[in-house]
């Protein structure tokens, strides 16, 4: 079974309902006739294995198990062929020849690539030519000589770091664990490796994460290949003066000489030095430093920067975290070795990376925001992979900060009629909602405006109230009827009808043809340049937010927004497109702008939760695709 027809089933495995030919066919790329043709030959593969894929008249394709058991065979199976298999697409070629080729130090023949590959001499040529692209990103080379044929180029350090990179962080993150995925030396060697590595960590008490100590382990194995094969590296001087004064330099010279007793493998003072500054960038944990000193541990410096980090995140998000200081310990004990890995251009794996850019999206755009201060501030570029982790400690500690307000909304009653009418309200609420409400007191309407409003999630009013507020307002009768305590139940269950709040006619444009990316955001920039609502830089500051990490999060839909805040107000500027376009590396249809207020800050927690579940309901986003009026839209996000 080719990728394409494993790409279906898993469509239709995942999918809770049916999923029409386009609907498959957007997500691969390919074309509905595809999809169909495709189906037609996955059912013939099927029909011994106790399943099929019904075609449902008016509704698409859906996958129907009849014997799960013999189905559950036949996905093992084909998963192992796959992994067995010769790659079949181009991008499967290309991650086997990177892989033949980085792991190789002499010239491999075209002809015998070729006829590995079953392809044509042309066929492979174009590969090679995305192969030089990718391998340019790390400053080598292809040398192609006759009659001998091809091998990579360069830098010894680049060559490894490429390895690293592109072999084992890139694919990895496909694999459940280390023995999975690291093959670079026989399992009994990498064994030696950990063993040496593990104990001189426990002799000089040094404490990583287990992911540190994957990549570490990962980097000494690449270096014992590489050395064996008469491949070393050579740190540039003033680099080595100062790695030999550092402690992790002599924990290195140990686990050379642990390696060198069983494995007959010599390191030289730069290879010890190389694996010294990959020691200096594994990621101290907070245990580590328990009984120890912080400002001897962390740079005054670097817990100025972070400061000024979780300041910035706090002022564009209003998350509340300057005085969390668990936070600022454990984003500080990550930004030191994350120095130290961009100062010898070195990497970090984050196997989590696309789900916690997934699952935790508004986290992770606050930790991008972290990152621009550690550019502004330190001259220093923070990738993906370092913003990953960031990511998790803010998630962390907005985790925390709910546990210690016990998570539960919290309101404030606005009573005209005295004070001994707002007890009776608030003592009806506690017996009714009490242990689903926080009410923190009660307000007469004139004092409202006097009011901080940061830790009231919505107010319960006896009265109209009709100017702008940044939290909800439910109007209630004193005695607290039926009618009243169902309104705020749905509030309590559902939150806020967030459309009436955020959604715009004007900003409302739907069906729409766009090729793409920069069209649809220019499009929609222009109509808000052209209402007053930004000025000409808007536009330049949602590409530049896109040029950090695409906002496509999967599920047709990408949610863009500006790294300033410029509106005056917080709204939505929704496009749906007839076609998907390409965002990024994902499909997309339906497109959501974040106009966010520069000035009101803590009502985005109910937008965050309403598009998070946009972003995981399938059939939302199709039925928002069908609609062709505003009031459709409106009908369907209530």
């Amino acid at each position: 079974m080719n990728t394409r027809l494993q790409q279906i089933l898993k469509q239709l495995r995942l999918a809770g309902g049916p999923l029409t030919s386009s609907e498959i066919a957007s997500l691969l790329q390919v074309s509905s006739k595809t999809i169909r043709n495709d189906v037609k030959v996955l059912n013939e593969l099927l029909e011994s294995y106790g399943a099929h894929v019904a075609s449902l008249r008016g509704k698409g394709y859906q996958l129907i198990i009849q014997n799960g058991q013999l189905f559950h065979q036949f996905i093992q199976s084909q998963e192992n062929d796959y992994r067995d298999g010769i790659p079949s697409n181009h991008q499967e070629r290309v991650n086997y020849l990177m892989e033949k080729l980085l792991m190789s130090s002499d010239y491999s023949k075209i002809e015998d690539l070729a006829d590995e590959l079953y392809i044509s001499r042309s066929t492979l040529q174009h590969d090679l030519k995305h192969i030089r692209d990718i391998l340019k990103e790390y400053n080598l080379a292809l040398d192609q000589r006759p009659y001998y044929g091809i091998k990579v180029i360069g830098d010894e350090t680049q060559i490894r770091y490429c390895i690293s990179e592109y072999l084992f962080n890139q694919q990895s993150t496909l694999k459940d664990n280390m023995d999975d995925w690291l093959e670079i030396l026989p399992e009994g060697e990498l064994e030696v490796i950990k063993d040496g590595v593990l104990f001189n960590l426990r002799k000089h008490h040094i404490i990583i994460s287990d992911i540190s100590l994957q990549n570490l382990i990962t980097h000494i194995a690449i270096a014992c290949k590489r050395v064996r094969e008469s491949n070393s590296v050579q740190i540039v001087h003033h680099h080595l003066q100062e790695v030999e004064t550092r402690k992790e330099f002599l924990v290195a010279k140990e686990i050379a000489k642990a390696i060198h007793g069983k494995l007959n493998i010599s390191f030289s003072n730069h290879e010890v030095a190389y694996l010294a500054i990959h020691l200096q960038g594994t990621k101290l944990s907070n245990s580590s430093i328990r009984n120890m000193e912080v400002n001897f541990v962390i740079d005054n410096d670097i817990q100025e920067t972070v400061k000024e980090m979780v300041k910035r995140i706090d002022d564009e998000y209003g998350f509340h975290l300057a005085n969390d200081e668990e936070l600022l310990l454990a984003m500080s004990l990550h930004l030191k070795p994350a120095i130290n890995r961009y100062k010898y251009k070195m990497n970090i794996r984050n196997p989590m990376l696309g789900d916690i850019k997934s699952k935790y999206r508004f986290s992770f755009d606050a930790a991008l925001i972290g990152a621009q201060v550690v550019q502004e501030k330190m001259g220093i570029t923070i990738d993906e992979n370092e913003i990953g982790y960031l990511t998790l400690h803010i998630e962390v500690a907005q985790e925390r900060q709910k546990k210690n307000r016990k998570d539960v909304p919290s309101c404030l009653i606005v009573c005209a009629s005295g004070l001994g009418s707002a007890q009776l309200l608030m003592y009806k609420l506690q017996n009714e909602v009490g242990d689903q409400l926080n009410i923190i007191g009660s307000t007469e309407y004139y004092n409202l405006r006097q009011q901080s409003f940061h830790d009231i999630d919505f107010i319960i009013s006896t009265i109209p109230i009709e100017e702008k507020l940044p939290v909800p307002v439910i109007q209630v009768s004193t005695i607290l009827g039926e009618t009243d305590l169902s309104k705020i139940n749905t509030l309590l269950i559902q939150g806020e009808v967030v459309s009436d709040k955020y959604l715009r006619k004007k900003y409302s444009y739907l069906q729409k043809d766009f090729c793409t990316r920069e069209d649809v955001l220019h499009f929609i920039c222009k109509e808000l340049q052209s209402d007053g609502k930004v000025d000409g830089s808007y536009v330049e500051s949602v590409l530049q937010r896109e040029s950090y990490s695409p906002t496509s999060f999967g599920n047709m839909v990408a949610i863009p927004h500006p790294i300033e805040p410029q509106t005056e107000d917080t709204f939505w500027s929704v496009v749906t497109l007839r076609r998907p376009i390409q965002w990024g590396d994902k499909p997309v249809q339906l497109i959501v702008l974040l106009n966010i207020s520069k000035d009101i800050k803590y009502d985005l927690k109910p937008m965050y939760s309403m598009l998070m579940g946009l972003l995981d309901d399938k059939n939302m986003v199709k039925e928002i695709l069908q609609c062709k009026t505003y009031q459709q839209l409106k009908r369907i996000m209530k």
